[in-house]
């Protein structure tokens, strides 16, 4: 019975194979728009230089901006809107057009002139376009006139063949790194006050930090360990040898890759905190020196992990609070010292830095103030990653204003009556001058805008930085074998080809080839300088002559210094030259 079967089946197959059908299908392609998917909307608003955002962009769709210009008093005042409008879209690009009219014609034209201008015309799916509104005073009035006018921006979506490789990240409080504090305990986390009352805290504390609003975590050293406080209770400052913050590992998006974008000027850095790092398909960070024979193949509008925390493996590192001062120093002069006496480092506010040092001898001694903790000198790529984030949501998202005290006192901050709109500022001692850190006018020199930032990072003392061009220690102090033996992660290395403006050289992320275009100009001195986009930062490159960074710059370089300022030494003792510490160890909580 089953070979029956077995062969009715046979027979059958046979007879279908010399069958054919023919199958005919008609369709009706239907072409729709994904509305849910287009969104444009304002990102940044800045009013004559202030970030303005958070106050003048609706909160409830992002798509109105509603504002008062400066007052115009002078024939030519102007009030200068800058905006960010960003394309969320994942598949469509937007075409933009933008036409101001004023809803008072009739009280206004007569006396102001209102022009616009959007650079980019097409801005790309998850991409993001600048424009600028401009009002001037043409003639005066004898009375004080207030009247409106109106802008439309039209983002008229256009097709794409493909969805973005890369997509925008939102800034957000999600994923920061909880601060590193070592086993020992020798690392107390604190609160400070407005006033700079200092408490300790515990770790666990939800009051600790918040960087969402702008509230840098905090930690100090104590002078002698058995005096640590409990819980709750406060720490005298003549107990505390050194102040530090917290920098979580984060991601930022990358805007001038190739040094020569002219299309994004100062803007608001796109911060992604996140403990993962970015590599690009072959396995290596762009990143990478490119001096070291392996580069990476990063693009504008990715977002990259930040370089100076891939060195070390943690997840963030702590800064000095200040520049590092010399203990016991009842003088600017009595700081000035040739030594790698690590005991004589104290990072306080009101301390005077220490100078007149070789670079040997500061990166000894900040190497060797704390083992345990990973204590070295600042790199060029942790400053980088400092400055970023103090441009961005999360910091005071502006330059921060300079030190200007000439006796090197740290944490100071320039009155905003002393002028600094040139090269060289007002400089002084003195309530003439400046107020210290716990000051509401000190917490202007600081990265967030607040008692819990970083401070010296414009102004003070040059910084000199564990930073320089290959194979040349010049008068460092080192020898040319010292250097080439110490560990990559302690040290940045820069192309041996550098010169005074070769900002392609750069290692992304250390605030110095990013900050372009570049021009060069006299100052109110009469001497030509290079300078950044950046506020018109100094930019010179190190090289052969001058191969180790110094940043910040001088108390007295008023426009030109500042947190994007990068400069050139050799490495020997100078008056004006200190530096700073940073910790960095991937320890468990």
């Amino acid at each position: 019975m089953k070979k029956g079967i077995i062969i009715a089946l046979i027979m059958l197959s046979v007879g279908f194979a010399v069958v054919s059908t023919s199958l005919a299908v008609s369709g009706n392609i239907k072409l729709g728009f994904h509305e849910e998917d287009y969104e444009i909307y304002f990102s940044k608003a800045i009013v004559d230089g202030k970030d303005k955002s958070q106050d003048i962009i609706d909160k409830a769709t992002r798509k109105k901006i509603t504002y008062e210009t400066s007052e115009l008093k002078s024939i030519g005042d102007k009030s200068v809107l800058d905006f960010e409008v960003t394309n969320n879209s994942k598949q469509y690009d937007a075409e933009v057009t933008i036409n101001c009219v004023p809803t008072d014609a009739d009280t206004i034209s007569e006396y102001v002139t209102i022009k616009n201008s959007m650079p980019l015309t097409t801005i790309k799916a998850q991409k993001r376009g600048t424009g600028t509104i401009t009002v001037e005073l043409k003639k005066s009035s004898i009375e004080t006139i207030s009247a409106n006018f109106s802008c439309t921006i039209t983002a008229t979506a256009t097709e794409r063949e493909k969805q973005p490789e890369v997509l925008l990240a939102e800034n957000s409080c999600e994923n920061i790194a909880i601060p590193t504090l070592d086993e020992g305990n020798k690392l107390i986390p604190v609160t400070i006050s407005d006033n700079g009352t200092i408490t300790k805290v515990s770790k666990d504390n939800s009051e600790w930090y918040n960087y969402c609003e702008k509230k840098w975590a905090n930690a100090v050293i104590l002078k002698d360990e058995e005096d640590a406080p409990d819980d709750n209770q406060t720490i005298d400052m003549a107990k505390i040898e050194s102040m530090f913050v917290w920098i979580p590992k984060y991601k930022y998006r990358l805007w001038n890759v190739e040094t020569k974008n002219t299309n994004v000027g100062v803007h608001t850095i796109d911060i992604e905190f996140d403990t993962e790092d970015t590599i690009d398909e072959d396995g290596v960070s762009c990143a990478t020196p490119k001096n070291s024979g392996v580069t990476g193949n990063c693009n504008d509008g990715e977002y990259m992990t930040h370089p100076a925390f891939l060195a070390f493996g943690g997840d963030g590192f702590w800064i000095g609070k200040f520049e590092v001062g010399y203990k016991d120093a009842t003088d600017t002069n009595h700081a000035q010292v040739n030594s790698s006496d690590y005991t004589k480092i104290i990072i306080k506010p009101e301390a005077y830095s220490w100078r007149n040092n070789t670079v040997k001898n500061m990166f000894t001694a900040a190497k060797d103030y704390s083992t345990n903790l990973g204590s070295h000198m600042l790199k060029n790529t942790e400053w980088g990653a400092v400055a970023y984030l103090s441009h961005s949501i999360f910091g005071i998202n502006k330059e921060v204003t300079i030190n200007n005290n000439n006796k090197y006192k740290t944490g100071y901050a320039a009155l905003p009556e002393t002028d600094q709109s040139k090269m060289p500022g007002t400089y002084g001692d003195g309530a003439n001058y400046n107020t210290a850190w716990n000051t509401t006018n000190g917490f202007t020199a600081s990265t967030t805008g607040n008692i819990t930032g970083v401070y010296d990072m414009s102004g003070g003392a040059w910084e000199y930085m564990a930073a320089y061009v290959a194979e040349n220690p010049k008068n460092s102090g080192f020898q040319a074998d010292e250097l080439s033996a110490l560990e990559a992660k302690f040290v940045d290395v820069y192309d041996k080809s550098s010169t005074i403006n070769s900002y392609e050289k750069m290692i992304l992320g250390d605030a110095t080839g990013e900050m372009g275009p570049f021009s060069n100009y006299q100052d109110g001195d009469g001497v030509s300088r290079w300078h950044n986009l950046w506020y018109a930062d100094y930019s010179h490159f190190a090289d052969a002559s001058y191969p180790w960074f110094t940043r910040g710059g001088h108390f007295s370089n008023g426009v030109i210094a500042g947190q994007f300022y990068f400069h050139r030494h050799t490495g020997a003792v100078d008056g004006g030259d200190g530096f700073r510490l940073a910790l960095a160890f991937p320890v468990e909580n």
